[in-house]
């Protein structure tokens, strides 16, 4: 059964654009992309870079340690079409952003 969590405020998110966070055991990256809330497993499926501290570039993610680049929207990888990034469905009220898990 799905699970809808709160895991950051909006403002937090809006002043870095990305945001690591966990939720129910999971980590998560937040991005801002184009005004919209994004979010993906924390970590690179190639290498579990941390994600959030990678590049954001064109509605994409730069893994910081190998430099594979995701897809923030679709999850897929420019590198490997084997590998996908896990994504979670966003919405926000007022302030508060939920993930569903």
């Amino acid at each position: 059964m799905a699970e809808t969590l709160k895991v950051a405020e909006l403002s937090a998110l809006q002043e870095k654009s990305r945001l690591a966070v966990k939720a129910s055991g999971k980590e998560i990256a937040l991005f801002l992309v184009d005004g919209q809330v994004l979010a993906t497993a924390g970590r690179c499926p190639h290498a579990q870079g941390f994600l959030h501290n990678g590049t954001v570039c064109e509605g994409k993610v730069s893994c910081p340690w190998h430099g594979w680049n995701w897809n923030l929207t679709t999850g897929e990888c420019d590198e490997s079409e084997e590998l996908l990034l896990e994504r979670y469905p966003v919405h926000v009220e007022g302030n508060d952003i939920y993930v569903v898990l």
